[in-house]
């Protein structure tokens, strides 16, 4: 059965969004302008005279300023939010028109009231339908279209929907919330969301948004819509998921990584279903571990950028990554191996004795004593290497030997060493580290929402020697 959304207003309000308007409250006499989507901004081009142009062209962000279109639907631009720009020209008459634009990155119906709760529904553009591929979805239905893609959610707060939305050429992920909320709580669902996309999929949604605000559940009366900017999509270089094991297989046939084969088939049998999909359950788990955790959250966003990055620094990113998600999980560090009373009682005065000894023979200077009094407190807590450990095990994974030399080498990206003694041996030892650590954090990541399906190996697929020289697996 389908789910049916009435989306005749929506489609109607970003088909006639983009068009010539009306500009009042500026410093400068109200005129006419022409709004467009640049990138990722709104923008509004008009001309100024070269006397306007020569008083105002240094105004930089705009106080706020209102927009009205052909229906006579007023907007709200708010301060700070705009930014004048152009080329000042001194021509030989104050009366010459010159050519500036106004970049926005927010712009709402004046009804609009930001602590209000309505029924929201946001559109990402989008290039494709990119989650179909490992997400099982559900069908809904639009006036005679019917088109899969959809995934309910149930965060604590009541169900958000998202979906993909075609409007002409043009390709959207609408999040929607099914109950009322205010901005700040939808902003929330659709982070986790995009996240958890990003996650699976290595693809991060964002840009921009439409935002059709309601009092109405069916989004077709008394709508309230506006646009704001997004920080830019992120699309990893690397996977972390698939459901398309065919692809495995001719990429490890590619970079001859042929012991790796032998896990696709089942004797002779090529094992094309060797992963399921991503059933909606296991991902709404993903969804909402990000919403309830910031620090997972923010790692999951530096684990996808990171990739895009030069590899100079990705694997200090990871690196950055892989502290904050066991920072997050464990707090291992801070625990004592015994009892800060016995510690003090038992064990620091021998040291204390030992210390004050070695500094009354002079065999230590005063200031080298005082740097180790400071540091005994440290010999009681559990190192880095614990709480770095310590989340794989309680998640039932093993780490090899491999996977720990790569953990422990974390320190070297953090501090700027170099690894390996020549270009060479440097890019394949940077490149092996970036994506085990880039492994290891994704696959924490899966288990603590839940989700035990194979994750990739992706210094396997490349046929990075040092990952196929002990014949690591190409799915873990």
């Amino acid at each position: 059965m389908c789910i049916l959304k009435d989306l005749s207003s929506t489609f109607d309000f970003i088909s006639n969004f983009l068009q010539n308007v009306k500009l009042f409250g500026l410093p400068f006499v109200d005129r006419d302008a022409q709004l467009s989507i640049n990138d990722r901004q709104l923008r509004l081009d008009f001309q100024l005279t070269t006397e306007e142009a020569f008083k105002y062209y240094s105004l930089g962000f705009l106080d706020q300023f209102y927009v009205i279109n052909n229906n006579g639907e007023k907007y709200v631009v708010p301060g700070q939010n705009g930014v004048l720009n152009g080329a000042l020209n001194l021509g030989d008459s104050d009366m010459e028109l010159q050519n500036y634009h106004i970049c926005i990155s927010q712009l709402m119906n004046d009804k609009w009231n930001k602590n209000e709760k309505y029924y929201y529904r946001f559109l990402l553009p989008i290039k494709d339908v990119f989650w179909n591929r490992d997400i099982h979805t559900l069908w809904y239905k639009t006036g005679r279209t019917c088109s899969s893609g959809l995934i309910p959610i149930n965060f604590p707060e009541g169900e958000v929907q998202m979906y993909p939305v075609y409007i002409g050429e043009q390709k959207y992920l609408a999040i929607e919330s099914e109950m009322k909320c205010t901005y700040e709580m939808m902003q929330k669902y659709i982070y986790s969301i995009s996240l958890s996309l990003g996650l699976v999929t290595s693809t991060i949604p964002f840009d921009y948004a439409y935002i059709v605000a309601t009092e109405t559940e069916n989004f077709t009366d008394d709508l309230i819509c506006g646009f704001t900017q997004m920080r830019p999509t992120i699309k990893g270089q690397y996977n972390f998921f698939t459901t398309n094991i065919y692809s495995i297989l001719e990429c490890l046939k590619r970079n001859h990584v042929d012991y790796a084969m032998k896990q696709l088939y089942d004797g002779a049998t090529f094992k094309a279903h060797l992963q399921d999909w991503i059933q909606i359950d296991e991902f709404a788990k993903i969804v909402l571990m990000l919403y309830g955790k910031e620090a997972l959250a923010r790692a999951t966003l530096i684990l996808i950028e990171s990739s895009t990055m030069s590899l100079d620094y990705q694997g200090a990113m990871c690196a950055v990554a892989l502290e904050t998600i066991c920072s997050a999980l464990e707090d291992s560090k801070d625990k004592p191996y015994m009892s800060n009373d016995d510690w003090k009682t038992k064990v620091k005065p021998s040291f204390d004795e030992l210390i004050n000894s070695l500094c009354k023979e002079e065999i230590i200077a005063e200031a080298h004593a005082v740097n180790m009094r400071n540091k005994l407190n440290s010999f009681n807590l559990g190192s880095n290497k614990d709480k770095l450990s310590l989340p794989f095990s309680k998640r039932n994974y093993t780490l090899s030997e491999q996977e720990k030399d790569v953990i422990n080498s974390r320190n070297r990206f953090l501090h700027g060493h170099i690894l390996g003694h020549c270009f060479e041996e440097s890019f394949q030892e940077i490149m092996y580290a970036s994506l085990e650590l880039q492994k290891l954090c994704a696959l924490l990541l899966f288990r603590e929402s839940g989700f035990h399906g194979l994750i990739v190996n992706n210094a396997v697929l490349m046929g990075l020697n040092k990952a196929t020289s002990v014949e690591e697996p190409v799915l873990v």
